[in-house]
């Protein structure tokens, strides 16, 4: 399965890509984030996804605690 989400309080490039590379070490998990449009693109098998969302929150958290994934 493959979703875009809106990442609300995205404030650095920097940021941003290091978040990606987070995520992107998910075992599974496939990210794209653009700070440009404060996208997440998350790709994941369907049966791993809600769970995939809520790790990706996590390492997003870890980065920049006010970033958040709207749903």
């Amino acid at each position: 399965m493959k979703k875009n989400f809106k990442l609300e309080n995205l404030d650095c490039a920097n940021c941003a890509a290091k978040m990606e590379a987070a995520i992107n070490k998910i075992d599974g998990v496939s990210a794209v984030i653009s700070f440009m449009t404060s996208r997440l693109t998350l790709e994941a098998e369907d049966a791993y996804f809600e769970e995939a969302v809520e790790t990706a929150q996590k390492a997003i958290s870890k980065v920049e605690p006010d970033c958040l994934i709207v749903r």
